[in-house]
């Protein structure tokens, strides 16, 4: 089992976790909330928690390893659904 985490600075959470649950709803199983969200990318399950100053992003997959394509993947769709917001950097750290 993988799993890494990590979290982006933004002022609107939940923007993004409706309009990236939205965008991939056409080709994932995916969940909503009024706090979270969640798609499951294959074998990878992604879950997306909002604060009020951040979103957390867990990516993991039981099977095994998490693809290294999968990150950036997810990191470069969060940062297209920020859309005018400043730069969105997500930071990960690996758990296992």
């Amino acid at each position: 089992m993988s799993r890494m985490e990590g979290e982006a600075l933004t002022a609107d959470a939940m923007r993004i976790i409706r309009r990236l649950c939205k965008h991939w709803s056409h080709k994932f199983t995916t969940q909503l909330d009024d706090a979270s969200g969640s798609i499951q990318l294959n074998d990878v399950l992604v879950v997306l928690r909002a604060a009020p100053d951040r979103v957390f992003v867990s990516l993991e997959n039981p099977q095994g390893e998490i693809p290294e394509r999968i990150p950036g993947v997810v990191a470069e769709h969060m940062q297209r659904m920020a859309g005018a917001e400043p730069p969105l950097e997500v930071r990960w750290a690996e758990h296992g």
